[in-house]
């Protein structure tokens, strides 16, 4: 009975992924067994080789079922001999977690699950030096595979529409200049023929190693799947947004201005108004420039010298703590103290000029090398008035609140220049999502910062960012933002997005109104607190992550986008790995609805890229033909004649 399990284990080890639903059958049978989401899995099959022969893995199977097949068993004391072997040798491959490994035996006969790899590694070696993080890569076999469903979804008489394929691109929110997806535009649009199409190994050749996200972006997995609907609701609040005015806006005409910039984890793009103009970063640099020294030296060393207290608006800035240190780093004296603490970092510059120049690398790759520079204009008036930063210092320094052998007029002049750091909205939404991706930039791949340093960041703009409005802020959004004197506020979405918008009037507060209007209407629309419950009537604006479909809601939603002539949304099911062909109670398909309703893209669609069936009969016997003719439908007709 052992030898019998054993050897089931072995001959079908991937027996979990038989068990495929009904609805997925026509796509195993023209792509080979794969579906929308196991259809980039790397290749788990670690048997065989490249030349088709067998590994050492393969062999030592074949020894040990040669050992089980003796007629008497082996003493226990051997059996672990063999074990100890095993897992000693240098030749075996250790056991991967990812794809099912062959049963080991333990020294009672019985069987158990393989080991992890941190078990039976050999203690001798030592643990694997970290590596830089780059995107998975996908068995080449998977990756054509990919491709092929990508090319037959958008294909016309053997060839693809460059334009067409890119514009369904773009409109899941990934803006042209996404460096992802750079190489691969500029490669078609070079190859590509005079009627601005290409074929299917020119499409192979360029799409390849881009067919990851190129998929994930058609298929709808990303955070926000229905971009567009998202787009359309923000535009609307930014509208109304743009209409409120105060009196002090009516005299003033450059108080107009108004932008935004959105940026998810996933990439995805959006900017509204003046987001194209140059803004101070001000205020929002000392949240930046604590999160560098914590990521440098830690948090306890930092807070050794800095509070972590909520914002409070005390009567005189020379307030500290019961223990002699300023209450939060987002506060003048604190954003001092923290700053100094940036010359007892070994990685940063030993000039003070290249002091600067380092944390100016941290700023330009959270946003992803974009707009970022020094304001020299703004960095020069402000060193000149400065004389209320010069009184503070001397006030720390009595107060010993310094490390020793800090260079007080070196960390305020690089405090200045920091705070007079210019970026644009878009820039500053990509630094947004990388806070928001746990100090990851979502459009580089390069981990920024830790993601401790970015948690305790995003902590300290929860309770102090917004100034004395920061408590309000928190228990009307309960998302992390910063706001600067300047008009610019900084918002962040954990996992979601996070935004930049300018306005350069401001509160009672010292905080831009409209701006904070404007996050706190788009937190609510979207239910985007913390605390919301995403009630089935507003799903719609709920722009979470799609959950996983049942068979007959997967149905219901394909024989929907049929209906309203969505072809963007039978690619996306399609390829998701959903039946086109799949019918609903009454026996009808979606060609069947497509036909009844006239739309001609859809049922082109549905006949040349997606495969279905133009012969299946409802329950009334009427076929997708017949359902045309009856409702008049002369250009659907045309079509599925043609078909026939």
């Amino acid at each position: 009975m052992e030898n019998s399990q054993n050897q089931e284990a072995e001959d079908s080890p991937y027996l979990c992924f038989q068990r495929t639903p009904s609805l997925r059958r026509k796509w195993r049978k023209r792509y080979g067994g794969l579906d929308g989401n196991k259809l980039l899995e790397p290749n788990k099959d670690p048997d065989m080789k490249d030349d088709g022969g067998m590994t050492d893995r393969i062999q030592q199977r074949s020894g040990e079922n040669q050992v089980d097949s003796a007629p008497r068993p082996a003493p226990r004391c051997l059996i672990q001999n063999q074990v100890q072997t095993a897992v000693q040798s240098p030749v075996q491959r250790p056991i991967s977690l990812v794809s099912p490994g062959p049963a080991v035996t333990s020294s009672n006969g019985c069987l158990k699950p393989p080991l992890p790899q941190a078990v039976v590694q050999p203690e001798d070696r030592g643990p694997p030096p970290p590596q830089p993080w780059f995107p998975p890569q996908q068995n080449p076999s998977r990756r054509r595979a990919a491709a092929d469903v990508l090319f037959d979804s958008f294909a016309s008489d053997g060839r693809i529409n460059v334009n067409q394929f890119f514009e369904a691109i773009w409109s899941s929110g990934l803006h042209r200049s996404d460096p992802r997806l750079r190489e691969c535009f500029f490669h078609l649009r070079k190859l590509q023929d005079a009627e601005g199409s290409v074929d299917r190994n020119t499409f192979h050749r360029c799409v390849t190693g881009f067919v990851s996200l190129i998929l994930k972006a058609l298929q709808g997995r990303f955070v926000i799947p229905d971009f567009s609907t998202f787009t359309e609701e923000t535009q609307k609040l930014f509208s109304r947004c743009r209409q409120l005015s105060s009196v002090q806006e009516k005299e003033n005409m450059d108080s107009t201005k108004w932008g935004v910039s959105i940026c998810t984890v996933d990439g995805q793009r959006l900017s509204l108004g003046d987001w194209a103009g140059s803004l101070v970063l001000g205020e929002v640099s000392w949240p930046l420039v604590y999160g560098v020294a914590v990521d440098l030296l830690g948090s306890d060393l930092v807070h050794r010298y800095v509070g972590m207290e909520g914002y409070s608006g005390y009567d005189s800035p020379f307030t500290l703590t019961k223990t002699g240190i300023p209450h939060s780093p987002l506060t003048e004296t604190g954003a001092i103290v923290t700053t100094s603490l940036l010359q007892l970092a070994g990685r940063l510059s030993a000039e003070e000029e290249e002091k600067f120049d380092s944390v100016l690398n941290v700023i330009r790759r959270l946003c992803n090398k974009e707009h970022v520079s020094l304001n020299c204009s703004s960095f020069q008036s402000s060193r000149k008035s400065s004389v209320r930063l010069q009184a503070l210092s001397f006030y720390l320094q009595e107060k010993k609140c310094f490390p020793e052998k800090a260079d007080i007029t070196a960390a305020l002049d690089l405090m200045l220049q920091c705070s007079s750091t210019e970026i644009t909205c878009e820039s500053g939404a990509a630094m947004a999502a990388s806070l928001a991706n746990g100090g990851l930039c979502p459009l580089s791949g390069d981990q920024v910062l830790s993601p401790a340093a970015t948690r305790n960041m995003l902590s300290m703009m929860q309770v102090a960012g917004m100034k004395d409005y920061s408590t309000t802020f928190h228990y009307k959004t309960s998302v992390p933002a910063v706001s600067s004197s300047h008009g610019s506020l900084l918002a962040v979405v954990p996992g979601v997005l996070g935004l930049m918008a300018f306005s350069p009037e401001l509160d009672a507060c010292g905080n831009p109104w409209r701006a904070v209007h404007f996050c706190q209407e788009l937190i609510s629309t979207f239910q985007l607190h913390s605390f919301d419950i995403r009630t089935p009537f507003r799903q719609i604006l709920a722009y979470r992550q799609w959950k996983a479909e049942s068979e007959g809601y997967q149905i219901m939603n394909v024989l929907l986008a049929a209906f309203k002539g969505d072809v963007q949304a039978l690619r996306r099911y399609f390829l998701s790995g959903v039946d086109v062909n799949a019918v609903d109670y009454d026996g009808r398909s979606a060609l069947h609805v497509a036909a009844a309703e006239g739309h001609t893209e859809v049922i082109r669609f549905l006949l040349e890229n997606a495969g279905a069936n133009g012969a299946l009969q409802d329950r009334w016997g009427s076929s997708p033909l017949q359902e045309a003719r009856r409702n008049n439908r002369e250009a659907a007709v045309r079509l599925l004649q043609g078909a026939v």
